[in-house]
């Protein structure tokens, strides 16, 4: 791992706290879902109601929600490094953070595939699990064995994909390069971009990263990991609502 440098930005232009990044993190996400669970379920039920021009467009609003989405998930891998280096109680981190994975698998399910088991495909909090289980490995692999270390993300990245976790083995490089890079978030922010080439619209995330002031903010935001299956359900409700009513 990389010691920390101040990086390429003076520190009077990092204004953006830890919070800040949580917020726009889960406001992408939720338009995000609101597009691929409600949008998409309605459309795709109704699609007899709609004109073709119709359909054109909400396909474009579709699209546009989704990119919007995009910039999510790299913020909260980098928010999960963040947390991995900063937080007193690592064990206590995992443990809630995989009681939240368990507890969002059905929501993610009943939300994204309309059942309640899915065995395919996993929700993305088991993978951000995973990545900090890597990090607490190759936190264990002392001196200098950053090969090994490299190893490690690169079997963990196997692993992601075989069990379908979300965003498999990309997610997976994209936690290694922040915690190698951690510190040195310009070149972290570039280096996760270019494993993200495929989705360019995940861009706004990792010009975020750079300007992050090392701060929590003034609240603590525990509920961030309950926010996930919480709004899961009340997306599905509501789709089901709009069946029901339509």
């Amino acid at each position: 791992m990389l010691s920390k440098s101040p990086g390429l930005l003076s520190p009077d232009r990092r204004c953006l706290t830890g919070n800040t990044l949580k917020c726009v993190g889960i406001v992408t996400m939720t338009i995000d879902h609101l597009a691929a669970v409600v949008l998409k379920g309605f459309v795709n039920s109704h699609i007899g109601l709609f004109s073709e021009k119709q359909l054109a467009d909400l396909d474009l609003l579709y699209q546009y929600m989704r990119h919007i989405g995009r910039t999510a998930f790299p913020l909260f891998v980098f928010l999960l490094v963040e947390g991995f280096f900063h937080t007193k109680d690592r064990k206590g981190y995992g443990l809630r953070l995989l009681l939240f994975a368990i507890l969002s698998e059905i929501p993610y399910n009943l939300a994204v595939y309309g059942r309640i088991s899915y065995p395919k495909t996993q929700n993305t909090l088991f993978l951000l699990f995973l990545g900090l289980v890597l990090m607490a490995a190759a936190e264990r692999i002392r001196g200098r064995w950053v090969f090994v270390r490299f190893l490690l993300f690169v079997a963990g990245g196997g692993l992601a994909y075989l069990l379908g976790l979300d965003y498999t083995y990309k997610g997976i490089a994209l936690v290694g390069i922040f915690y190698f890079f951690y510190g040195y978030r310009m070149a972290a922010a570039l280096g996760g971009f270019c494993v993200f080439l495929s989705s360019p619209w995940s861009f706004p995330a990792f010009l975020m990263i750079p300007f992050y002031n090392g701060r929590r903010g003034r609240r603590r935001m525990g509920w961030l990991y309950l926010f996930y299956p919480v709004h899961l359900l009340v997306l599905y409700g509501i789709l089901q609502l709009s069946l029901c009513i339509f």
